[in-house]
């Protein structure tokens, strides 16, 4: 088989982007279990020289007289149904003319603004659907209003989940979620989670060569992420440890709070006191090598997202070996177990995150416990290797019409 990925940017470990990573290592999952995989993507490095990956060309300009009208009154129509209509043409025409020079069996993209389903007037072969991140789920965990737009938006992916060949899942919770929101059946649909980085012995946490009081987190400074809730229990961690230390990796893209979106220097000033605020640092997006290097500096991890359909985060903290806090929600629970390779919490409760941080700043021993269990169980449940075969497998069934 060969199958073909589309990805937003490419290489993966340029861009904070979980697509990508998602892309990357299941692509090296599936290629251990002697497949093959291409890459199509929207924003390829200019120094890239990997035969197997492709950049998106530029929209083209000369679209057929019932493509371009399709296009233009979906654009007046809405914004969302503008994205759809271009990009469903778009990546359908390029994978037209890549499948003729490279013939692929399947192509699988995510759900975003439904461009699955235009994009099959062009490309004929199955069209898997993945379930990063639907907008009923995700939209209003970042704070967006329930207007026309958002609809328009869950209407164009409940159509691209309908007509597609079959979907795939990276968690049970997710794909649950879309069958009952969207009253679809989907029978044509497998949760296949997302594959484990390999690391390094060298990259392997350990207790003794941590900080004791430094606590990490990796993500965006937005609601969805829950960087709110997490300043908010952090303060409340200062009050009782004042040598703890949070490090926040991750860009700046704004907190929705009371109808305003606040940068990171705004937030700080509105809602953190100060002792808070000194023993926080934003470092912004880092090369991996860097987040691998804090991820072994700090006694702990915390993921405090209010919803993630998988959290790769919470499975490359797990991979190294570190002592994880995260919430109890969504593809999480499928990654964590509660008290053996780590510590949940309600995703809206800083009290309960606060108390459960100074609980592992605390005993040692239990963290380092924790975190080698959760390496373990890393490695056996989600070694690229053992998720590699698991999707060669769904997908020799969606080529088999079964």
């Amino acid at each position: 088989m060969r199958i073909a990925y589309l990805s937003p940017c490419w290489p993966h470990d340029r861009f904070a982007n979980g697509i990508a990573t998602y892309v990357a290592s299941i692509r090296e999952g599936l290629e251990a279990a002697g497949e093959q995989a291409v890459v199509m993507t929207g924003d390829l490095g200019e120094d890239v020289r990997d035969e197997a990956v492709f950049g998106l060309p530029e929209e083209p300009a000369d679209k057929p007289w019932a493509a371009a009208l399709r296009i233009r009154l979906a654009s007046r129509l809405s914004r969302n149904l503008g994205i759809q209509q271009t990009g469903g043409y778009r990546v359908g025409r390029a994978m037209r003319e890549l499948d003729e020079q490279l013939p692929v069996d399947l192509l699988e993209l995510e759900e975003s603004f439904g461009i699955a389903s235009p994009l099959r007037r062009e490309f004929r072969k199955p069209v898997v659907v993945r379930l990063h991140g639907p907008h009923f789920i995700v939209g209003p965990a970042t704070g967006v209003r329930r207007d026309r737009e958002f609809w328009l938006r869950c209407a164009a992916e409940y159509q691209a989940i309908r007509r597609a060949s079959a979907v795939s899942a990276p968690a049970r919770d997710v794909l649950d979620q879309v069958r009952r929101f969207y009253r679809l059946r989907l029978p044509n649909a497998r949760v296949i989670p997302n594959p484990a980085p390999s690391v390094a012995e060298a990259d392997l946490w350990s207790a003794d060569a941590c900080e004791p009081e430094r606590i990490l987190f990796v993500g965006r400074f937005d609601r969805v992420k829950g960087a709110d809730v997490l300043l908010e229990a952090f303060t409340r961690l200062v009050e009782r440890r004042p040598a703890a230390r949070l490090v926040f990796v991750g860009p700046d893209v704004g907190l929705i709070r009371d109808g305003r979106s606040f940068r990171v220097e705004e937030y700080l000033e509105a809602f953190v006191p100060p002792a808070a605020r000194e023993r926080m640092e934003f470092t912004g997006n880092l090369p991996r090598e860097r987040v691998a290097s804090e991820r072994r500096r700090a006694a702990l991890t915390v993921v405090s997202s209010r919803y993630e359909t998988f959290s790769m985060t919470t499975l490359e903290a797990m991979a190294v070996g570190s002592p994880l806090i995260a919430p109890r929600t969504g593809g999480v629970v499928d990654l964590v177990e509660p008290e053996r390779s780590g510590l949940l919490f309600d995703p809206e409760a800083p009290d309960e995150l606060a108390a459960k941080m100074a609980r592992l700043l605390e005993d040692r021993g239990a963290a380092a416990r924790l975190g080698a269990q959760a390496r373990r169980d890393a490695a056996r449940r989600f070694g690229r290797e053992a998720v590699g075969e698991r999707a060669r497998a769904f997908y020799a069934d969606v080529l088999a019409g079964r």
